[in-house]
């Protein structure tokens, strides 16, 4: 067909795994390549073979470096990919070390889920992806600065807009078909630094991010957060236990260190010991360090420490009164689940979490106030004070999304919402919908193709997944049978004897043998 077709093949209905692929003007443009993160059936797509030929694509945007935008773009090119990927040098430098790092948690994960006796004669889990991979990606990687027009050919170009999201983040501008796209990547609060005024309206589709579609979070100060967390850390270390931080290794990592030496120095927190337990994270903030001016070295101060190996990080399991800091920021992977084994029963402790806790991972559950989980294969008794730290996130909220979008109006065929979960989703089209000079939004199904026309509203091409709708639940058959073992296993806990227990398990059993 002619004019142009946007597929959604992740982000939609769902807040992660990233990739859109545009066509028209006999090109092929993939716009990041993220994995799917949260329920195992979403974190299942990952393994799945790609829905689009690798060889086909002509180039690949880059958003930003976040593993939900970037975390299979070495998987693409282990299928046969090609193509340049162009970036913000932010960007490039960031990826390196965090793709690094998701390859040895694959490996690590793999070999792991390999061993458990219930897999014995299975079909072996391998990794999506290893270092050869990675380093195919970088040998096709491109930086470009934001606003540079880089030209494609057959009358197609793009430009990378600041999205004020984290350090090089950016919204994709596609020119393409006769027709003006613009996807907005993960959008930050505050107000952007623009190209050009006279060009930042009048687009002929938008592709925008609804991660906090559905509300407005109350304006929280640096100083009041930094106040937040002293008081924190008071309670605790009063106590006699440990502060948990889960936090992702790009832009959270650093706003906290920066906070804790902000604390320290003005002496408003005494210098308790805080441990940031996140090789990827030293890295990454090395990196990050370098394009932020916070007018702080924190890699100075003695009582903030890198933990280096294993064992170091064995260790702080049998310390007390100190803060810990590690990947990752939903719970999923990374050292902080072995630091929530040993943490979670003791009521001495706090778990603060920091940042957008999707549907499904250990994060949301324990925000949920679940009393106990499973980690790692280990039941674990939440007995541990669990809390969130405000005003840390780096997404704008409904009405900064908002903003966003008015900014760039009119618009003058239609808006896709992606990157959110359902209620985000229909409670941001429903807030788009009082607005002049911007048509309904379009909210749509993993791998469903809509047709692009200039100036008109798109059109549904082709239908998506059957499993859509059950894929981007927020719960799965396997978050619901997690949540029945433990409401079984409190049940029996609760018994006065071993006869009661026998009793009730006899029960359940009869009740299965009906099903």
């Amino acid at each position: 067909m002619s004019g142009a077709t946007l597929k959604f093949h992740g982000a939609a209905g769902t807040v992660t795994g990233s990739c859109f692929e545009i066509t028209g003007a006999g090109k092929t443009i993939l716009i990041d390549c993220g994995l799917f993160q949260g329920t195992r059936s979403l974190e299942a797509l990952n393994h799945e073979d790609l829905p689009f030929d690798p060889k086909t694509i002509d180039a690949v945007l880059l958003s930003h470096a976040h593993l939900d935008h970037s975390g299979r773009l070495p998987y693409l090119y282990a299928r046969g990919c090609r193509a340049t990927t162009y970036c913000t040098v932010p960007s490039a430098d960031i990826i390196k070390p965090l793709l690094q790092d998701a390859a040895k948690l694959q490996a690590a994960d793999v070999e792991r889920r390999n061993r458990r006796a219930d897999r014995a004669g299975l079909r072996p889990f391998t990794p999506l992806y290893d270092s050869k991979d990675i380093q195919k990606l970088h040998k096709h990687l491109q930086t470009v600065d934001y606003c540079e027009e880089v030209v494609l050919g057959n009358g197609v170009s793009f430009r990378f807009w600041d999205a004020r999201h984290i350090v090089g983040s950016a919204s994709v501008e596609v020119n393409i078909a006769g027709q003006r796209l613009l996807f907005s990547g993960d959008v930050g609060p505050g107000r952007a630094i623009n190209c050009t005024a006279s060009d930042l309206g009048g687009y002929d589709h938008i592709i925008c991010e609804s991660t906090y579609g559905d509300r407005d979070r109350d304006l929280v100060l640096v100083s009041e957060r930094r106040e937040a967390l002293a008081r924190h850390v008071e309670d605790v270390m009063a106590a006699g236990g440990n502060v948990l931080i889960p936090a992702f290794a790009v832009e959270r990592t650093q706003a906290i260190l920066e906070d804790f030496d902000a604390l320290f120095a003005s002496k408003r927190l005494a210098p308790v010991n805080v441990f940031l337990d996140s090789p990827l994270a030293q890295k990454v903030t090395m990196a990050v360090m370098r394009y932020r001016d916070s007018g702080t070295d924190m890699l100075k101060r003695t009582n903030i420490r890198f933990i280096q190996n294993t064992a170091e990080s064995k260790k702080l399991n049998r310390m007390t009164g100190i803060v810990i800091i590690a990947g990752s920021g939903m719970c999923e992977g990374g050292r902080i689940r072995h630091h929530l084994i040993h943490n979670l029963p003791n009521r001495q402790s706090r778990l603060l979490l920091s940042g957008y806790q999707v549907a499904g991972t250990l994060g949301s559950v324990l925000r949920d106030g679940a009393k106990r989980v499973r980690i790692s294969g280990v039941d674990v008794v939440v007995k541990a004070e669990v809390d969130s730290l405000e005003g840390y996130s780096n997404h704008a909220d409904r009405s900064g999304l908002t903003e966003w979008i008015r900014d760039r109006a009119p618009v003058r065929g239609s808006i896709f919402l992606v990157h959110g979960e359902e209620k985000a989703l229909s409670g941001l089209a429903e807030k788009f919908a009082g607005i002049a000079d911007l048509p309904a939004a379009i909210i749509p199904a993993l791998e469903e193709t809509w047709a692009l026309h200039p100036g008109k509203p798109a059109s549904l091409f082709t239908a998506g997944r059957p499993d859509a709708s059950e894929l981007t639940a927020s719960r799965d058959w396997i978050s619901g049978l997690a949540m029945l073992r433990q409401e079984i296993e409190e049940k029996l806990s609760r018994q006065s004897s071993s006869q009661d227990r026998e009793k009730m398990l006899a029960a359940l059993k009869r009740a299965l043998d009906k099903v």
